[in-house]
């Protein structure tokens, strides 16, 4: 059997266990999901299937706000839930950092396992309320992925900010640090904005060695063991400052994670929601939690979008959701 059902034993699984075993994140333990549904019967049995965007239920929180007025954080939210679909997959590999790929599909192997599926078929079975429980966790790890993005970055930044001049580092190739620059003249370069700009070439030049040089220490971190920048930070962070990425996450979210949640199961009656057996394959399964994953790392993503613009007074992008939001 997987590592994920040797871990997680389905059938018995409380809230709790299903929860702690996300990840091989020391010291991380998910919020308690805070997953509700309306009390109402359902005679529809549980699955794993996601409706297409034409079939989801259209509710009275779905209805858009007045065509003059600015959406809120939970329509544009709400939107972006009820629509997304599994190939915005594709389009988010091709297009967010390469290590939060990476981070997504390690934990997603750590927590199904590593059998090869074409050798053994593992199937997963349990009740809607314990997969429910785990959609939620899920979907609070990528939001918690993003934040985790934000402040790495930053601390990047901050270092760069702070190390020393390139003519001050040691070189230990066949050249001496830094080059005597005899050129004149100036280099034209377009701007998105603005259009073309004008930079003297030497300046030029001094730029494109501080980008090697910038990719020179980033080939150096990624080869050191082969680790992934992202889970590593994660792993050095205390308890407290992994809780505070995920504490950020307010009622708009919330909200929106139990709807994408509801989409997904079609059960929504609590007393089916604990007898309801739902049941999959291992390779399915993964593909649902990765694009869950996925999901939680985007409304992270259009929620500080959404503040940005907010502060800056300028218009939501609604045409670009969903599923193309700005990565």
């Amino acid at each position: 059997m997987s590592s994920f059902l040797a871990l997680w034993p389905l059938a018995a699984a409380s809230p709790a266990s299903s929860r702690s075993i996300l990840f091989c994140i020391p010291n991380y333990r998910p919020s308690p999901p805070r997953v509700s549904f309306p009390l109402h019967q359902s005679s529809r049995r549980g699955r794993l299937k996601a409706p297409r965007a034409e079939n989801v239920a259209n509710g009275a929180e779905s209805n858009p706000p007045n065509g003059n007025l600015p959406k809120s954080r939970r329509d544009i939210l709400l939107e972006y839930v009820k629509n997304v679909q599994p190939e915005f997959m594709d389009l988010f590999i091709k297009r967010a950092p390469h290590q939060v790929v990476d981070a997504m599909r390690q934990t997603v192997t750590n927590m199904i396992g590593t059998l090869p599926p074409q050798f053994f078929a593992v199937t997963v079975s349990t009740v809607a309320e314990n997969l429910a429980q785990l959609m939620y966790s899920v979907l609070m790890t990528g939001y918690m992925f993003r934040n985790a993005q934000y402040r790495l970055e930053l601390q990047q930044s901050l270092e760069q900010v702070a190390l020393p001049d390139i003519k001050e580092v040691k070189d230990e190739t066949d050249y001496a640090p830094g080059t005597q620059k005899k050129v004149t003249g100036e280099v034209i370069r377009w701007n998105k904005a603005s259009g073309p700009e004008k930079m003297d070439a030497i300046k030029y030049i001094e730029l494109l060695e501080a980008e090697i040089e910038e990719l020179n220490r980033q080939v150096a971190r990624k080869s050191a063991n082969g680790q992934n920048e992202l889970l590593d930070y994660l792993k050095s962070l205390e308890p407290q400052n992994l809780k505070e990425l995920t504490s950020s996450a307010g009622e708009d979210v919330i909200f929106a994670m139990n709807t994408f949640i509801k989409r997904l199961l079609a059960v929504s009656d609590p007393a089916q929601m604990k007898t309801t057996a739902t049941e999959t394959s291992a390779p399915e399964l993964a593909k649902l939690l990765y694009w869950l994953m996925v999901v939680g790392y985007s409304i992270r993503n259009i929620e500080v979008r959404f503040d940005m613009e907010r502060v800056l007074g300028t218009p939501p992008k609604l045409v670009e959701l969903p599923p193309g939001e700005d990565i």
